[in-house]
Parts: structure tokens; sequence; C-alpha cells
């Protein structure tokens, strides 16, 4: 059934992803009203098939996970069980960004333009440090990266830090020209909050136990197959643990919790439980997960 059709990556499984994706876009506007056509709804849809393409070409370059898609369909579930996809394409530009972040440290296990990667993602996370400081930590998975990839020297370390820099002083000398660095000032006013009152609703009552029990199944079993073992993708199986560790640590970063930045624990997230059913071989416990998402997807716009 599902684990038999989404085993494959075909384009005709992406088609119905997208499609899946479009009826909870849809559901958004009946049911929650949430939409106003005007041209900032247009550059929404876009910008999401900007995000699904960067999302699965990063898995396939990478490796990340097999040729399937599992990790597509969860990361398009995990999106329906938003309460609002019709997001501001500025949170969109974000993920397109951090994607293009994800890509470069994720090819670090290619030796090949070390050196531009290393630059580019610390470009990526300066340009997002300006837009809100949360993405700071990501340094930590990208210095991650660097430890489990190349080889340290003095010049792997310094070029992401030039990188990341390189926005920050950009942005500081147009502040200091125009005489207002105190708002360049604030870029450093990084907060600590466990504050978590906004996600005390239906939706995040169930979105985050099913997310977070099959998300830790999924690391405790497929992590006691491949630790003990000597293979090539251990390491990259280490990345995107501490990549989840990471995406979980921002959430304590951001200010205003409005459910966007959960999908910086989708991207991880969907992967680690992609890993895990693809070992599974027993069809009928795919099958039962998969349902699980999907009935969870649909039935928490009407039970809320």
């Amino acid at each position: 059934m599902l684990a038999n059709f989404f085993s494959k990556s075909k384009p005709v499984n992406f088609i119905i992803i997208i499609v899946l994706f479009l009826i909870y876009y849809a559901l958004n506007i009946f049911i929650y009203k949430s939409t106003v056509i005007n041209f900032e709804t247009l550059l929404v849809l876009p910008l999401y098939l900007g995000v699904f393409f960067l999302f699965n070409f990063i898995i396939s370059k990478n490796r990340l996970t097999k040729e399937d898609s599992y990790a597509f369909l969860l990361f398009v579930v995990g999106l329906g069980c938003l309460p609002l996809l019709n997001v501001s394409y500025v949170v969109l530009i974000k993920y397109i960004i951090l994607f293009f972040f994800f890509g470069r440290i994720y090819s670090l296990r290619a030796p090949k333009f070390i050196y531009e990667k290393l630059f580019d993602s610390g470009l990526c996370l300066g340009v997002l440090f300006l837009e809100s400081s949360e993405h700071v930590l990501y340094l930590f998975l990208l210095f991650a990266a660097l430890f489990l990839f190349i080889k340290l020297t003095f010049r792997t370390l310094v070029i992401p830090i030039v990188g990341f820099l390189t926005p920050l002083f950009l942005f500081f000398t147009y502040h200091f020209y125009v005489d207002t660095l105190d708002s360049f000032y604030q870029l450093f006013d990084i907060g600590f909050t466990l504050d978590f009152n906004s996600y005390n609703s239906s939706f995040y009552s169930i979105t985050f136990p099913v997310f977070g029990l099959i998300t830790l199944i999924a690391v405790l079993l497929r992590s006691s197959s491949l630790f003990f073992v000597s293979n090539r993708f251990k390491k990259r199986w280490g990345l995107l643990l501490l990549h989840l560790l990471t995406a979980l640590g921002s959430l304590f970063l951001v200010e205003v919790k409005d459910g966007t930045e959960f999908i910086a624990v989708l991207i991880p997230s969907t992967m680690v439980i992609a890993n895990w059913i693809q070992s599974v071989k027993r069809k009928i416990i795919i099958n039962i997960v998969l349902l699980l998402f999907l009935g969870a997807s649909f039935a928490i716009h009407f039970i809320v």
C-alpha cells in the first residue's frame, strides 16, 4: 500500500505529495479563513515549491536517505499539522537560505571546493543572523560538520567565521553611516526563554507527541544498528542527529513563537524518521506509521 508506493522516488510521487500539500493549504483557507488573495499570497506557493525542491535536492545529493519518498512525504505531512500554512514570504525566504546552508555543510563530505563551501555556509548564517538571532546556534552545526568531514586547520576554522562576519560588517557599516547603531547592537540581544505558552493549543498537543515519539523511536532503533558497525553513513547520521538537537535548541532562542519555527525541527526530524522506516523489514509497520501521520494531519483540523 503506502509503503510500496512511497518506497520509490518517482516524478508521480512528487506530484502526489505536492497535491497533498495543496489539500492542506486549501484546508487552511476554507476552515480558518486565513488567506486574502494578494501579491504576497501568490508569492507564497512558488516559494514553498522552492523549499520542497531544496529539501529533496539536499537529501538526494548528500545521500541522507535512500532513494524513496518517505522523507518528503513526512515533511509535507508535518507542514499539514501546522495551524497556519499561509505564512509570510519572508519566512519562506529565510528557510530557503537555511536550506542553502544545510546543503553546503552536508556537502562537506565530498572533498571538493571545501573553502568555498565553508565561506558560503558562514555567509548564509550571517544573513540569517541579521533576520533572527537564534540562527547563531547553527554555528555549532557548521563546526561539527567541519570536525566530522574535513581536516581542522587554521584556515578551515577562520574561513566560515569570515563568511559569517561579512554581512554583519556590511550591516554595521550601513548603520554607522546613517547613525543608527542601536539597531545593530540589538542583533546581539540574544534571549533564552522557557516560555512555551504559545504551544498550549490542541494543534501542538497532538503534533509534538506524534512527531516527538516517532522521532525518538527512530533515533534509538536506527542508531543501534549504525554506531556499532563501520560504514560511510555513520558520520552523516551523527551530523543529522546534531542537526536535530541544534534545531530543538534554537526553539529556546525564539522570542516570538508562531509555529513557523517548528519547520526547522521538521527538516532533520523527517530525515531521521525516514532512515528508520527504510530499515524496517515489515511493510505493515511502515504502513501503520504513515497512516498515523496522515490521519493525524487531517484529523487535527477538525478536532481543535
